[in-house]
């Protein structure tokens, strides 16, 4: 089937979310779910792997997303949350509550720095002051289960909480989406754990697809107990290499011929018309032209879809097409795993938030010549292949806001998430409301009937929950989870940002991989209440500690009272940076 993709049809989705809140009043007569007494409710957590902020159908996306977009009928549209700029990173803020810096993953668990080496908090693994969610819901009667992308080092989930477990032990290379072969470094050693102990694939098949079927399969092996659960779905979709099962990668043939410009155009018209942004948002123009790009075939500068060879605009648009049914097959298996619970008895009793991990992805690698890759235009998407996404198509994904992966503008850190509570249907609204990954950890134990669990765990000293519950706001209780003066930070790789009221400073530096080489710059100050798309630089400051004394100016206050808490968080969660930097 082929999909126009500039002229996407708004009524289809209008369509599917009237359709569904009939079904779901019809529902809402009958007698509950079997099984779906108002006890203490399940708790599903769905983590995208690089998702853009506009990729999914409900946030303006051309691609089909049905069974992810009905959770915004059911649901609440969070279009203001945040997340880190990077995956280990967000995962450990999202699994412990607490800023990763304190947890042990000051940066990807794969690649520490020179600089970073051997300091506090920079150990790689969680640190002996980390403290996960699926402990504590264990320890509190839950069963709990995980399947997929672990990237937090060793010991795995086994040693966290997770009672079962099937993940990929995850290091830069070795994402492959078929199979044990480890990717861009085809190594002989195990990827995949079943419960700490080595494990595979079938033989083709699809690993989000693989996931779905062990989380299933868990849930059923205890259902007898009835006893609530946890289940924490962190799939590698749609992480480089982008593949697809065979019978997705055709369902988008040609809908990416008119260019990464023209499609991040029309997702931003659909996102006014749905009103994830307003009517009258400013809209950042996309990456400088010239910027590095690592994409396929790679590496070159980002031009404009016009300056494109006929054969690099085939291959830009080929992968593409993948990505779309990359993605697609996630939804698929999202709608398998959640009728799942419905046929049981337990969606109704479930909470369930789904989100990504970092912003798209604009940052690839050099693809090294190899034996046994398969890179041509008739293999992408299939085993044997390893492609990237261009600056392009992260643009795009990152619409309507500024850059991607990796840095901490809007566009790196800004992650469409969805959240239904249990027993709510038909109930869709969209809360612009400021809230953050943190904020999801003390969500799930206030919910959970476990409340704030301090800072000792079985005699030890652990960090303590750092966001705040969003249940009232959820609940339509308040408009917003924080207070209008709270203060945001995060940093990785030396990329920074302080975020408090409206004010914001961000700072980028060169990514210590290979497509992100961007020039160091200062300090950056927006307003991002009246431009979330960080169109609009109203002043800057140097990071050096060599530099000349700041400029006096009319944002003067604003800047030395942000740098002030920069500096707080820095000390507090132990940032560890470059000599000369401040």
């Amino acid at each position: 089937m082929r999909v126009n993709p500039v002229a996407w049809p708004l009524r289809r989705i209008a369509a599917a979310l009237t359709v569904s809140a009939l079904l779901a009043a019809c529902g809402n007569s009958s007698a509950p779910e079997a099984g779906a007494a108002r006890g203490r409710p399940n708790i599903v957590v769905i983590l995208a792997d690089d998702l853009g902020y506009s990729d999914l159908g409900a946030f303006g996306s051309e691609i089909r997303t049905p069974n992810i977009d009905a959770l915004a009928r059911d649901g609440q549209v969070l279009t203001n949350f945040h997340v880190t700029q990077l995956c280990s990173t967000t995962r450990a803020n999202l699994l412990t509550g607490a800023d990763h810096h304190l947890v042990g993953i000051g940066s990807l668990v794969d690649l520490v720095l020179p600089y970073q080496t051997d300091q506090p908090g920079y150990e790689g693994q969680f640190n002996h002051r980390a403290r996960t969610i699926a402990q504590l819901l264990r320890d509190g009667g839950y069963h709990t289960y995980m399947a997929g992308k672990w990237h937090l080092g060793e010991p795995g989930p086994e040693r966290w909480g997770f009672e079962r477990s099937f993940a990929l032990a995850g290091t830069l290379g070795n994402a492959n989406n078929f199979g044990s072969q480890a990717g861009l470094e085809n190594s002989a050693d195990p990827v995949f754990f079943e419960n700490g102990e080595p494990a595979t694939l079938a033989p083709g098949k699809f690993t989000a697809d693989h996931y779905a079927d062990k989380l299933i399969e868990y849930v059923d092996e205890q259902r007898g107990d009835r006893k609530p659960f946890f289940l924490y779905y962190a799939v590698q979709t749609p992480h480089w290499p982008i593949q697809a099962p065979d019978q997705y990668l055709d369902r988008y043939s040609g809908v990416y011929d008119a260019g990464y410009g023209a499609i991040r155009e029309a997702r931003i018209g659909r996102q006014k018309a749905l009103g994830i942004i307003p009517a009258d948002f400013k809209v950042h123009p996309g990456t400088p032209i010239g910027t590095p790009s690592y994409g396929i075939p790679g590496p070159l500068l980002h031009r404009p879809w016009g300056l494109l060879t006929p054969l690099e605009r085939r291959q830009e648009a080929r992968s593409m097409e993948v990505f779309a049914g990359m993605l697609e097959n996630l939804d698929d298996n999202v709608g398998r795993l959640l009728r799942h619970l419905k046929d049981i008895g337990q969606y109704d009793n479930t909470l369930v938030v789904f989100l990504s991990d970092n912003g798209a992805d604009g940052n690839g690698y050099p693809i090294p010549p190899s034996g046994y890759l398969d890179n041509s235009l008739e293999n992408y998407g299939r085993q044997g292949s390893f492609i990237y996404h261009s600056v392009g198509w992260a643009d795009a994904g990152a619409a309507p806001f500024r850059m991607f992966k990796g840095f901490t503008a809007e566009g790196g850190i800004s992650s469409p998430t969805l959240v239904k509570l249990p027993h709510a249907t038909g109930a869709s609204r969209k809360l612009p409301a400021l809230a953050s990954v943190l904020d999801l950890a003390p969500t799930i134990l206030e919910l959970a009937g476990m409340g704030n669990p301090g800072t000792q765990y079985h005699g030890r000293e652990v960090a303590p929950l750092e966001g705040r519950s969003l249940l009232p706001l959820l609940r339509g209780e308040t408009a917003a989870a924080h207070a209008a003066d709270a203060v945001f930070a995060g940093e990785v790789y030396n990329h920074r940002y302080v975020r408090r009221g409206p004010w914001k400073i961000t700072r980028a530096d060169a990514l210590p991989f290979a497509g992100g080489l961007l020039a160091n710059q200062d300090w950056q100050l927006y307003n991002v209440d009246q431009d979330r798309g960080e169109t609009t630089l109203l002043a800057t400051r140097s990071v050096s500690t060599l530099a000349l004394p700041a400029p006096t100016d009319e944002y003067s206050e604003i800047f030395d009272g942000l740098l002030a808490d920069w500096r707080a968080y820095v000390e507090r969660v132990g940032v560890a940076l470059p000599d000369l930097q401040q």
